[in-house]
């Protein structure tokens, strides 16, 4: 979850769909800010859709069956592909042959709550969510004497 949250998160900066998020709110992809700001501006039926979609997952598609490793899904491959899209099942996941990878992913999602955290601190603290902050100096450029002294003096 954390993986998404992130990519959720910087996707926005570089890609927007074209189009209507709601039409009927007349409310464009373009419209919604980046960061926690998006959170007040999807309409609840939106919420909502997100939410009974998750649902039907969960309850369905990708149920976790007590036969197998959690995270071992019937509808999905060793990546998460959903394979029940197109009708197939996967088969049982081998825990010796795929203990490094999985130690992988552990890791990987750790980094990945590490990282959505620190944006979403950035944007509550600082109120951006822009890719600039993340470059030393970049951040500040534009405040007299709080960048760097070859700057400063200049």
């Amino acid at each position: 979850v954390a993986m998404w949250a992130c990519m959720g998160y910087i996707a926005p900066e570089y890609f927007r769909w074209p189009g209507y998020l709601s039409p009927s709110a007349n409310l464009k992809f373009t419209d919604v800010p980046n960061g926690v700001a998006a959170l007040s501006k999807v309409p609840a039926e939106g919420w909502a859709q997100i939410g009974i979609f998750i649902a039907f997952l969960e309850l369905f598609a990708l149920r976790q069956d007590k036969d197998r490793m959690p995270g071992d899904l019937t509808g999905a491959g060793k990546l998460g592909l959903p394979f029940f899209l197109v009708g197939a099942k996967s088969s049982p996941c081998d825990a010796v042959s795929s203990e490094r990878s999985l130690n992988a992913e552990l890791n990987n999602g750790r980094l990945a709550m590490l990282a959505i955290v620190g944006m979403i601190s950035q944007n509550g603290f600082l109120g951006t969510t822009s890719a600039s902050m993340w470059i030393p100096g970049a951040a500040f450029d534009k405040e007299l004497g709080a960048t760097m002294p070859f700057k400063y003096f200049d």
